[in-house]
């Protein structure tokens, strides 16, 4: 199998990667690496919060002081601790792992949503060169080491548009367990009643709202208002800096580790959310009554769904950036197919190295995240207008 320029490229991403984390494997003495964080450290949250609540009341786990002592009780060299700060469903979905040894439940962890994840793509992408591109993606293997939710988040939003056109409750199914991390599925309401798909819309509230009722139900209603005191706690360590803000490439964040007042940051946040939110209804709207169709192509308004919606909210870590492996393989696929665009491929190489930007925010205090992701939104929003003015008569945006 001869392999072109990029996919060259593309295995030397993997084996500078790979090799990258086995080095780092070799500095763990037992569980713990030279920080005295444990190997997957943000699945310990997961896990810790697990295990306790199989011995004491969910609401604990909200319980900062409680979830420290309990912590630090199990594993007394750990660095810091980790909060509980997700809803019930979340909660409810995890508890089986912490029956497991902590490595055990982190590698079934990884293993499950990682297969998830890649299931997800599937609906979207099958052609040789994407897949190259998805095992190269640094979100990917930033992925194997953190354990965090986000392979399982993406798979969700995969599955949700890959699913739209020939299954849309299933789609609805998919974009409603989302509200296990609601925040990334700010903009799917816009889109999805721009293409008045009101099937998906309705399977997806009823969804959302099922997950949201009933492990709060079996776990206790009082896991509900722990929930969210607990987000209102995140906010505040966002805005007074406790958290680690290089982590969290959106504007507001970044903004406020900058010094800009709370209250203009918020204010530039919202107006970059009701951008976003326009474009995507924008794109998504000639796609009303068509999305059945067999010549309907996502490529163009699911990128800029994902796009818009990393603009959109003010919450969320580098590690999401996982979603990402979507619009880049996707506009990779319209860029060969269709001929480059002046300034497309610098852009998705950043794309590509995006989830290691944080780096550069540690250093220097800049986040890469919103002008990138601005920008590719930019060129999508010019791609679909020009296709759609280029367009035969009897076709549109949504058939190309």
């Amino acid at each position: 199998m001869k392999l072109s320029r990029l996919e060259r490229w593309l295995l030397a991403a993997i084996a500078v990667q790979a090799l990258v984390g086995l080095v780092w494997l070799t500095t763990y003495r037992g569980l713990f690496d030279p920080r005295n964080m444990p190997i997957g450290n943000d699945f310990a949250a997961f896990w810790f919060a697990a295990r306790m609540t199989l011995h004491q009341p969910a609401v604990d786990a909200y319980d900062l002081v409680a979830m420290t002592q309990f912590q630090h009780g199990m594993w007394p060299d750990l660095a810091g601790m980790y909060a509980w700060v997700y809803p019930p469903s979340f909660l409810l979905l995890v508890l089986g792992f912490g029956l497991l040894p902590y490595v055990a439940a982190y590698v079934t962890w990884t293993v499950a949503t990682l297969g998830a994840f890649l299931a997800g793509l599937w609906q979207n992408l099958r052609s040789r060169t994407s897949w190259w591109l998805i095992v190269a993606f640094p979100g990917l293997w930033l992925g194997l080491g953190q354990g965090q939710n986000q392979f399982l988040t993406a798979a969700l939003g995969a599955l949700g548009l890959g699913l739209l056109r020939k299954h849309p409750v299933w789609a609805g199914v998919c974009i409603g367990l989302l509200a296990i991390k609601p925040h990334l599925a700010l903009l799917f309401p816009v889109a999805l009643l721009a293409a008045r798909a009101w099937r998906t819309i309705v399977a997806a509230a009823i969804t959302a709202v099922t997950v949201t009722l009933v492990p709060a139900a079996i776990l206790g209603w009082d896991t509900l208002a722990a929930w969210t005191q607990s987000m209102a706690w995140v906010s505040t360590a966002i805005a007074e800096k406790h958290l680690p803000v290089w982590m969290f490439p959106a504007p507001y964040p970044w903004l406020v580790s900058l010094g800009v007042p709370t209250v203009l940051a918020w204010i530039v946040q919202g107006a970059i959310s009701v951008v976003a939110a326009v474009v995507v209804y924008r794109l998504w709207r000639p796609l009303a009554g068509r999305l059945g169709s067999v010549s309907v192509s996502l490529a163009l308004p699911g990128s800029a769904l994902v796009l818009a919606t990393f603009l959109a909210t003010p919450y969320y870590a580098m590690y999401d950036l996982t979603w990402l492996a979507l619009p880049l393989c996707w506009l990779v696929a319209t860029g060969m197919d269709r001929g480059w665009r002046r300034g497309e491929r610098p852009l998705l190489v950043l794309l590509f190295l995006l989830p290691y930007a944080s780096v550069v925010a540690l250093a220097i205090n800049v986040q890469l995240a919103p002008f990138v992701l601005a920008a590719l939104l930019w060129r999508v929003w010019q791609r679909s207008v020009s296709d759609r003015n280029d367009a035969p008569a009897g076709r549109t945006i949504a058939a190309l």
